[in-house]
């Protein structure tokens, strides 16, 4: 794999890592946001499926540092980081430009391994 990579996956690893973190333990500051996020989370955090996606992103980012079952590290990320942006999308606009990274980072990655993922997109 080539610098490039090895950089997108540690940065893509990293961010999952300490943001899985902080939302399990609370240690960074937490911005303002606006009351609709604050509702989102809320219900998230009332059904427990905050901690669940806390705990995969952990557990992703952690796959992706030490570089083994990265494909299904992707794969478990996918969907939080297309959740990530539609919630940018639609209340927090501020933070779209972070999301906009994770799915570059994401999608470079993706191509990368994409004959990896082949078998999953071919009909039967």
């Amino acid at each position: 794999m080539n610098k490039p990579l090895v950089v997108a996956r540690a940065l893509l690893g990293i961010v999952f890592v300490v943001f899985g973190f902080d939302g399990l333990f609370h240690f960074l500051p937490i911005p303002p946001m606006p009351e609709a996020a604050n509702a989102v989370i809320d219900v998230l955090r009332g059904y427990r499926l905050f901690y669940v996606v806390k705990a995969i992103e952990v557990l992703s980012g952690l796959l992706l540092l030490s570089g083994r079952y990265v494909p299904l590290a992707l794969c478990l990320l996918a969907p939080i980081i297309f959740n990530i942006v539609w919630f940018d999308l639609q209340v927090a606009l501020a933070g779209l430009p972070v999301g906009l990274l994770l799915v570059v980072l994401e999608g470079a990655l993706l191509w990368a391994d994409r004959n990896r993922f082949r078998p999953l997109l071919a009909a039967k």
